[in-house]
């Protein structure tokens, strides 16, 4: 039987991303996948991936225009 990795991504809705950005880098001592507005993403291993959003992008994706 083949199993095909499972890949999760944990998604904490921040209020500063900036500062929970510099947090995280200081915890994880590791610098981020990726940092573009809207979204930073620790990667923890091959298969799990941390993921910081601002709080104010979540209306746009719950309740899109």
């Amino acid at each position: 039987m083949n199993h095909l990795p499972t890949h999760t991504l944990f998604v904490l809705y921040v209020a500063d991303q900036q500062r929970s950005r510099n947090f995280y880098s200081r915890v994880l001592n590791s610098a981020p996948s990726l940092d573009v507005t809207g979204m930073t993403e620790f990667t923890l291993s091959e298969t799990c991936k941390l993921g910081l959003m601002p709080d104010a992008g979540i209306a746009r994706i719950i309740c899109p225009a």
